[in-house]
């Protein structure tokens, strides 16, 4: 069996050869895990987490999550965008407002009790503004107008949230005086806010005074009959208000003007209320029109690593389509072939840019996708490094310098600083598989991947000080540190959900990259179940599987994923560092690839591409972009992004190369394909250039060697000089591999 040494991305080296590996077969199409569409399991189960781990009930007594008692058996999607709902509150027990967008939403548990609803974008605002640039923008929370009943007001509602799909959640409110229940289901991107009303009064509130109902002016007192109503009040705010009644009451509902600002029903009302603002004719006329077709929720299928769908559930009179609202990176994939676009129909989301408003086409009603970019899954740079380029960066000697240092992967600390660590390691193993760098010399290889596989053993035995459990509570794999400290924000929240797809992404590289260059290792099989464990935790396919929810992070009608977990955010779920959030989608890619596990690779692939675009539209904008409202585009990238706040901001410091360098790391082969020459070359003409770090040449300044090696992809030549001379690397990147990857370019 041959080995072509020159292509390290589609071979072994020698010395695993003689472990018995057959490189040409381990990637062969025909020898694929025969498994489960989707599970990670190579024997398509859904084994328990306690064969690796232990489970724990303390997130009761820590972060306990609220009106979710119904459904205890559930596994939890603890990031997902609704999960305000849900989240722990020790100080207030408030409940915090979603964005399911282009509408907020709020389950109001106090004063009038039900849902209101906002339309954010009108009510925006900027703060720190320096010379026409604010430092964010954000949107207050407002009751525009809001459902209720007549019974919460002599008795406390008990608020459920009893269902969810991939795409939205379905929330119930119930007055404990009766059976009477107000329920609504809340979807992202809908085009309307739905109410089910059984055996419950409604209640209407405006926050301001009703000027006009149909056209004409109002008198309290008044009562109005039908099943439409349009409703104009003083402060400019429109809305359609469409009531569905069930068959018993066809005849619609009786409103009576209670107040100037309260339309209240006569009785007790079985049936549906929808709701929509009114922005413009063309608008106007679109939520007329689709108005019976009721979206209840939706369901993603990923067909392969290029096409996905949006399965919507709906109810009513759907023959004319499902009109909904598709974010700006949706509408460049979007097939014609499902939808169709309402010309001229478009609402603002929070902090995403503008929606335009879509019909599908065909019954049931379906988003379908079509992603045509191609990433290669490759644990090596598309542009492959030459010989003289080698050495001239004289590489052989500093590969060889930084495997021959001491690694430190500590066992009382942070998954997230150790799995920096172990992928800092596992790069430099790969490295070392490179002809081009080592020629025929194997030796530097074995002892990599020798000293990669001891560093990670307390990783497959679970010894850490705080070691990982199974959260039964929630439904999920966490550090022990915050149940042993008390400190929600221990390794930065880890133990309550935060940044788990950040954490665990260093991991699965780690472990994609033993697999591909030792897969004949004693101990692969221990290293593959906790990479897996890892995986269903933060990526998990399948809704079956009833240790863990659906796609914990990854927001598949955003694009992205949330970093933020169980506790409540008053500007809603954010992500921060889209890096960092899509190697974990690429190491799942990787992963899937060296375990021949073609459904994972799929899936991965496509969340990578997916992601590359979402990233691209929202969070690093050159000047073409203009999603972002211009007093906030110079800043190239948002911070952080909240789903009601984009804050120029780090969680852990105001720093602009901060700020910035976060969107960097870490440096892998799918980093040139999210960030472009032309929004690097920008960045670094408008900011970072400017910046005192580089002004100043603090090579001592661990962040410059992050700068640089961005910097590479546009000036090579001076990069490749800082990078030699930075006297200290970034935490999680050796200066091997920042050579390695700024010499490619």
């Amino acid at each position: 069996m041959s080995i072509h040494q020159t292509s390290p991305s589609t071979s072994r080296r020698p010395w695993l050869l003689l472990a018995g590996l057959c490189s040409q077969l381990l990637f062969r199409g025909d020898i694929i895990v025969s498994a489960q569409k989707d599970s990670w399991d190579p024997n398509g189960k859904f084994p328990s987490p306690t064969l690796l781990v232990n489970a724990t009930t303390e997130q009761s007594n820590f972060c306990k999550p609220r009106h979710l008692d119904t459904l205890r058996s559930k596994p939890v999607p603890t990031n997902a965008w609704w999960g305000n709902l849900v989240t722990c509150e020790s100080t207030t027990n408030a409940t915090g407002p979603i964005w399911p967008n282009p509408f907020a939403v709020s389950v109001e548990d106090s004063g009038a009790y039900g849902f209101s609803l906002s339309y954010p974008y009108r009510n925006r605002f900027f703060g720190g503004v320096t010379d026409g640039v604010a430092k964010y923008y954000a949107h207050p929370k407002r009751n525009e107008i809001q459902l209720t009943a007549f019974e919460f007001a002599t008795s406390i509602p008990d608020m459920q949230v009893t269902n969810w799909t991939d795409l939205g959640v379905t929330v119930q409110l119930q007055a404990p005086s009766s059976t009477g229940t107000m329920k609504s289901s809340m979807v992202s991107g809908m085009a309307y806010f739905t109410a089910t009303y059984q055996g419950l009064t409604p209640e209407i509130l405006f926050e301001a005074p009703i000027a006009t109902i149909n056209g004409a002016s109002v008198n309290i007192g008044t009562r109005y009959s039908g099943t439409k109503f349009n409703v104009l009040a003083v402060s400019g705010q429109q809305w359609w208000i469409y009531v569905y009644p069930s068959t018993s009451q066809s005849n619609g509902i009786q409103l009576n003007l209670a107040t100037s600002m309260i339309l209240q029903g006569l009785s007790s009302f079985n049936g549906v209320i929808r709701i929509s603002t009114i922005i413009d004719s063309a608008q106007s006329t679109a939520q007329d029109t689709y108005s019976s077709c009721i979206v209840t929720g939706g369901d993603v299928e990923v067909t392969s690593d290029s096409k996905y769908s949006f399965k919507w559930k709906t109810d009513g009179d759907c023959s004319k389509g499902l009109f909904h609202y598709a974010l700006d990176h949706h509408t460049k994939t979007l097939t014609a072939a499902s939808v169709t676009e309402v010309i001229n129909v478009a609402m603002y989301s929070a902090t995403r840019g503008l929606m335009k408003g879509f019909v599908t086409v065909a019954s049931p009603p379906a988003w379908s996708f079509y992603e045509s970019r191609n990433i290669p899954v490759t644990h090596y740079p598309r542009s492959r490094l030459t010989k003289a380029a080698a050495l001239q960066q004289d590489l052989f000697t500093k590969l060889r310098a930084d495997i021959q240092n001491i690694w430190t992967v500590a066992t009382d600390g942070s998954y997230y600083f150790t799995g920096k660590m172990v992928q800092q390691y596992a790069s430099l193993c790969l490295m070392a598989n490179d002809p081009v760098i080592v020629g025929t010399d194997v030796s530097l290889l074995r002892r990599c991947v020798t000293k990669l596989e001891n560093a990670v053993t307390p990783y497959l035995d679970n010894s850490w000080k705080y070691k990982l459990k199974y959260d039964a509570i929630m439904g999920g794999v966490v550090s022990s540190e915050g149940f042993v400290t008390g400190d929600m924000n221990a390794d930065f929240g880890n133990t309550v959900y935060n940044d788990h797809h950040y954490h665990y992404g260093y991991w699965v590289y780690m472990a994609s990259v033993i697999n591909y260059l030792h897969p004949t290792w004693t101990r692969l099989g221990d290293l593959n179940n906790m990479t897996r464990l890892l995986l269903r935790d933060v990526a998990n396919p399948s809704r079956e599987d009833p240790y863990f929810p659906k796609f914990r992070g990854f927001d598949w009608f955003r694009g992205h994923s949330y970093s933020h977990g169980m506790t409540t955010l008053g500007d809603g779920k954010d992500e921060e560092s889209t890096s960092e959030d899509i190697n974990l989608a690429y190491s799942m890619a990787l992963f899937g690839q060296t375990t021949n596990h073609e459904r994972m690779k799929d899936i991965g692939r496509l969340m990578t591409k997916i992601s590359v675009r979402s990233i691209q539209t929202y969070f690093l904008f050159d000047s073409t972009n203009t999603i972002h409202p211009a007093a906030y585009r110079a800043h190239m990238v948002p911070g952080i992004l909240f789903d009601n706040k984009a804050d120029y901001a780090t969680w852990f410091s105001a720093d602009e190369y901060m700020i910035h360098g976060i969107q960097m790391l870490p440096v892998t082969p799918v980093t040139e394909y999210v960030r472009t020459s032309t929004f690097v070359q920008e960045e670094w003409d408008n900011i970072l250039s400017k910046l005192d770090i580089v002004k100043n040449d603090e090579l001592s300044n661990s962040w410059l060697s992050l700068l640089y090696l961005s910097y590479a992809r546009v000036n090579k030549a001076q990069a490749l000089v800082k990078l030699n001379q930075c006297t200290t690397m970034m935490n999680g990147l050796s200066r091997s591999w920042a050579l390695y990857m700024a010499a490619q370019y």
